[in-house]
This record gives structure tokens, C-alpha cells and sequence, in this order.
């Protein structure tokens, strides 16, 4: 008797509450990008996504010519570099609001405007005597600022580092280089980050200096080989 009137009063309560259990929830309202990236990311990107310099402990690349929402979501996904991850802090709607507004709103620079040839000139111009002739750094290792080797860095971030500037690299404004000459540029760097190769050992790229060393040690290697045998194997 028990048992069945514990069943029947479950099944009551189950009546009872089944609209409260199917009532959907209110409609909350859509996140806001702009507001969530001046919490979460303009301490680090700045508040126009104009990049905050290296000297600065909580340092981050500008965003001004990011048009790839994909990319945006990746690196709050993610966290490349320093950069911390936002996938337990953030819902996936608040991070496509983010990224949505960062590469509608910010991203000013357009690209797809350049040409290599043009690109190559204007490296060697501006980049060359920092970056080296292969965008590997390296130029001034002898010095206490060395600018970074670009063989890896995202385009979109060489296209916003060059007008904005970075650290100790100065800024290039409109009366400059133009968006079409950065983005010839970028096209330029994109080309030498995977340059065409005629054969053998590329040795890293690193340009003829590095090739003339590594020819050099191994003509005295030769020579000292040769001297050897010459010798009888005596030394």
C-alpha cells in the first residue's frame, strides 16, 4: 500500500512540474564584442586594437589588418604566445562577438592591394638593414636589440607591426608607406617565408654570409684532409 502511494504521489509531482521542466528560458541578449574586448583584450592589444609596445610586460600585436574572424577565434581559443586562453572564461557566442568586432570594426587596414615586386623594393628599403635580406633577423646580433626573425609570424600581424610599430621598431604612418605598400610588403615577407629552392641545403636561409662561413670551413676542412693524406697519414 506503501509503495503505491510513493508512486502515485512521484507521478503527481512529475505532472505537476512538467511545464516548469519544457518552459524555455528568456532570451538573454546578444554579447557585446566591443564591450568584452575592452575588459578582456585592450590591455594587451590597446583599445583601437593599435598594439601595445614590448616594453610593456602585458605586450600584444596590433590587430588592424586581422580579417579572419577563424583567426581571431583560434587565438582566444588557444592562447598563442603569452597570451592566456579564453575557452573557460568566454562562451563561444562572446568570442564570435569579440571576433566579429575586432575584424569588422578595428581591422582598418585593408589587404590584397600589393604586388610582390613592389613588396621586394620596399623591403629591401625599410626591413632589409633590420630584418635581413631573408626576414630572418639576425642583422644586429651584435647589438642589444635584435629585430626578430619573421619566418613564422602571422602576416596580418607584420601588416599592423609596420604601421603601428612595436618596441624599439618605429612606427610607418600613411605619409609613408600606404596600406597597398604594406600589404606589398607582407606579400613579399609571405613569399620569403617559403622561398623557392633550387637544390641542396638551404641552410636555414640565412643569407650568403651564412652560406660564405659554412664554405669556407669546409674548404679548410678539405684542405686539412688533403694535408693529411699528403702526409701519409701522419699527420
Amino acid at each position: 500500500m506503501l509503495v503505491r502511494l510513493f508512486w502515485g504521489f512521484l507521478f503527481l509531482f512529475y505532472i505537476g512540474a512538467q511545464p516548469a521542466f519544457c518552459q524555455q528560458p528568456a532570451d538573454s541578449p546578444a554579447p557585446d564584442g566591443q564591450d568584452i574586448y575592452a575588459q578582456r583584450c585592450a590591455e594587451c592589444h590597446g583599445s583601437r586594437g593599435q598594439g601595445v609596445s614590448a616594453t610593456i610586460s602585458m605586450a600584444g600585436p596590433p590587430l588592424l589588418a586581422v580579417h579572419d574572424p577563424a583567426t581571431v577565434l583560434t587565438a582566444m581559443e588557444v592562447g598563442p604566445s603569452h597570451m592566456p586562453r579564453f575557452a573557460f572564461v568566454l562562451s563561444i557566442d562572446q568570442m564570435r562577438a569579440v571576433a566579429a568586432y575586432v575584424t569588422q570594426q578595428l581591422a582598418v587596414m585593408p589587404m590584397n592591394q600589393g604586388s610582390l615586386p613592389d613588396g621586394g623594393k620596399l623591403y629591401r628599403l625599410y626591413c632589409n638593414p633590420c630584418h635581413g635580406p631573408t626576414v630572418r633577423g639576425g642583422v644586429l646580433a651584435f647589438t642589444d636589440v635584435n629585430p626578430p626573425s619573421l619566418a613564422n609570424t602571422s602576416l596580418p600581424v607584420v601588416a599592423g607591426v609596420v604601421r603601428t610599430g612595436l618596441g624599439p621598431m618605429p612606427p610607418f604612418p600613411p605619409q609613408v608607406l600606404s596600406d597597398k605598400q604594406i600589404d606589398s610588403i607582407v606579400k613579399y615577407v609571405q613569399f620569403m617565408q617559403h622561398p623557392p629552392n633550387a637544390g641542396g641545403s638551404p641552410l636555414g636561409y640565412f643569407g650568403p654570409v651564412a652560406e660564405g662561413f659554412i664554405a669556407w670551413v669546409a674548404l679548410f676542412v678539405i684542405i686539412g684532409v688533403c694535408t693529411w693524406i699528403e702526409k701519409g697519414g701522419k699527420g
